[in-house]
């Protein structure tokens, strides 16, 4: 079996059109960025922008990918107990990676690959929320 690859999910305002919710276990990235690098098993931090209501600059869950096609990425919605702030993204993200995460402000709906270690880093003592499955 392959490692997974590790991703960051953007999620701007879910109130346009064909947006879904952090939630919801679907994610339409800009199709600009078509075809999506993920694969079954893969792992995606799933970012909220300033402009998601109610999960302002956080990473509130992940994503693990069951399937992608040219529109949609399915994942299995995974929430955690305490949403991800943005400060320690910024702390655990490698240079190259951070980079990445800077440029989200030129959309917010898009899907870019981290390394291992940011991805780790981020995630180091989070705990899923198994009640809100």
């Amino acid at each position: 079996m392959n490692s997974p690859m590790y991703f960051v999910a953007v999620f701007g305002d879910p109130q346009q059109p064909n947006k879904s919710l952090v939630e919801s276990g679907e994610y339409n990235p800009d199709p600009q960025y078509a075809p999506f690098p993920t694969k079954p098993g893969d792992v995606m931090l799933l970012y909220c922008t300033g402009s998601y209501p109610q999960r302002f600059m956080q990473i509130p869950g992940i994503g693990i990918v069951l399937s992608t096609d040219r529109q949609w990425i399915k994942y299995r919605w995974l929430p955690f107990k305490e949403a991800i702030p943005k400060s320690r993204i910024d702390k655990a993200f490698e240079p190259t990676d951070l980079v990445k995460f800077d440029n989200i402000r030129f959309s917010s709906h898009w899907l870019f690959e981290i390394s291992r270690l940011s991805f780790s880093g981020t995630i180091a003592n989070q705990e899923v929320d198994w009640d809100k499955l």
